[in-house]
């Protein structure tokens, strides 16, 4: 039988009926599996309440929101929090399991994100290493940043790094791919415009350039063969897509 730990598992979901399974599976060691779920019209409520898990349904404002809502939700001190798509994998498992086996001196951990591109992992392109926070002592940490790359913000300052890898299943084509950036893209650039940030020729010409040569050469993209040029050109697409967006955003203003 698994440990069960003081960890509140927390997944936010829309619609994720192909991922939520393996990433609750993987996370069976907290003592509460969360799912805060944003109207799916699919079977993800019914897969998590196969799997146990306690299920919020929220109208969906925004990652950082959601995110920030169900940490608060949580009943256990500490909480886990990730996507549909990531997963724990054994190493880290363990990691964590040996790491609570007494009351932990820290008041977060961060986790190293590994991500997979259509079943290939990448391990270059500025996606690997990529440590982020992602366990935290509840009341210790709040979800900050701006939509849709939201980060954690510690109100503790003890931190510890786990060994092992959390596994990220990103896309599973370059079509998702396509679709993912212009939406990603479009809430990037509604974040900027409530700023009042203005568009330059840098930002629209050398930005997407500097993004893609710095993901293929600096970051070593072209060490990860096809799949790392794919990466490093889309980088400057997004970066010219939010910030084209962010401009016809601003236009329109302009007129009203």
């Amino acid at each position: 039988m698994t440990e069960k730990l003081p960890i509140t598992l927390v997944v936010i979901t829309l619609n994720e009926e192909r991922n939520l399974a393996r990433c609750l599976r993987a996370a069976d060691f907290c003592s509460e599996q969360l799912v805060v779920d944003s109207g799916s019209t699919d079977r993800t409520c019914e897969i998590a309440g196969e799997h146990g898990a306690r299920i919020i349904r929220r109208e969906w404002t925004g990652y950082r929101d959601q995110k920030n809502y169900g940490s608060e939700c949580a009943t256990q001190d500490w909480v886990l929090c990730i996507d549909a798509d990531e997963v724990v994998s054994p190493e880290l498992r363990q990691a964590i399991l040996s790491e609570f086996q007494s009351e932990p001196l820290y008041d977060a951990f961060e986790i190293n994100r590994h991500s997979y591109y259509s079943g290939k992992l990448i391990n270059h392109c500025g996606w690997y290493p990529e440590w982020r926070c992602f366990l935290y002592r509840k009341g210790k940490a709040t979800w900050g940043g701006n939509e849709p790359h939201t980060i954690v913000i510690l109100n503790g300052n003890r931190v510890k790094r786990f060994s092992g890898d959390l596994y990220h299943y990103t896309y599973t084509s370059i079509r998702q791919h396509i679709a993912k950036n212009i939406a990603a893209a479009h809430d990037s650039a509604i974040a900027m415009h409530t700023t009042g940030r203005g568009v330059t020729v840098l930002d629209l010409v050398f930005r997407p350039l500097w993004a893609t040569l710095r993901a293929y050469f600096f970051k070593l993209g072209l060490l990860d063969g096809f799949y790392g040029i794919v990466i490093a050109i889309f980088a400057g697409f997004y970066t010219f897509l939010k910030y084209s967006m962010l401009q016809e955003m601003n236009k329109q203003n302009k007129t009203k």
